[in-house]
């Protein structure tokens, strides 16, 4: 109970001082005990703040690794992702708050977290191959699946990053209203990454035959170029 006091506590005053400014006796004074027992749990503020994102992230990340592995169509993954990281949120709706912190503050920190979890995930190369499969793209596919991701996690984060506002403005300060408004937009996003699928399918097809084309176009040179020769032989002769 008491570590679970602990991280409440840090992240209230993280979240109100930033990483930086807070000190090890706010974060005592906060959880109302004594410094030396929160030395005992952990040494620095620093091993506190990955504490907290590897109890919320580090739970998650095997469950997107089972979603990753699934025999299913790249859209009905998403789906299962954003149900998943939805419940997630929901339940903590401070932890993008803090994933944005630690990325402007020491991005590694973050990018260390899912190497060593990296394991969960198996081999990468297989939703990359699904992702060159469905949407028809030829060659490396990183910079698709940074699309994907980027798009997915991008409209499911901000809300929670812009929820002071949205509250303030949209529902009154109702945390109800946050929760309903977060579930009716879910089928939302859904639509939303499906219509993603579908434009960079369109564009990898599109370019498919320009590609063909233009490396058609020095043979048909070639071919005028020597029937043209053939021509002005036979003339010679």
């Amino acid at each position: 109970m008491t570590e679970q006091t602990i991280l409440h506590a840090a992240k209230t005053v993280f979240l109100r001082k930033g990483l930086g400014a807070t000190t090890m006796q706010d974060i005592a004074a906060e959880a109302k005990i004594s410094r030396t027992l929160l030395h005992y749990y952990y040494r620095n503020k620093d091993t506190l703040f990955r504490a907290i994102l590897d109890s919320a992230v580090g739970e998650f990340i095997p469950k997107v690794a089972m979603l990753i592995e699934l025999d299913i169509p790249l859209i009905d993954k998403a789906g299962l992702l954003v149900d998943g990281y939805l419940a997630l949120l929901l339940e903590d709706p401070l932890l993008p708050h803090f994933m944005v912190m630690e990325i402007q503050r020491d991005p590694r920190v973050l990018v260390q977290l899912f190497r060593d979890k990296r394991g969960e995930f198996g081999e990468i190369s297989r939703l990359k191959a699904q992702i060159g499969k469905e949407l028809c793209i030829e060659g490396d596919t990183d910079v698709a699946l940074a699309h994907i991701f980027t798009s997915l996690y991008g409209m499911l984060i901000f809300p929670f990053l812009a929820k002071p506002a949205l509250d303030e403005v949209f529902f009154d300060n109702n945390p109800d209203a946050f929760r309903a408004f977060m579930m009716e937009r879910k089928p939302y996003i859904v639509s939303m990454m499906q219509t993603l699928f579908a434009s960079m399918k369109r564009a990898a097809v599109a370019s498919a035959p320009a590609s063909s084309s233009a490396k058609s176009k020095p043979a048909r040179k070639k071919t005028k170029a020597g029937v043209s020769g053939r021509k002005v032989a036979r003339a010679a002769a």
